[in-house]
């Protein structure tokens, strides 16, 4: 093994810098995340009143 072989393997990253398996968990927790807050503010009459008028631009809600 040449001497460049040996410096590229000692310098892989260690096991805790890996990504971990639960992505999927994390995504499902920030979507259930934000529909609780937009819930939680969306039930609040000033800012429902702020954000109608925005709303009702869009088309189809």
């Amino acid at each position: 093994m040449s001497k460049l072989e040996l410096i590229l393997a000692s310098n892989r990253p260690p096991r805790s810098f890996r990504r971990k398996s639960g992505g999927r968990r994390a995504h499902i927790l920030l979507a259930l995340t934000a529909l609780l807050i937009a819930f939680v503010f969306m039930t609040q009459p000033q800012i429902r009143n702020a954000v109608e008028p925005f709303l009702v631009q869009i088309p189809g809600l």
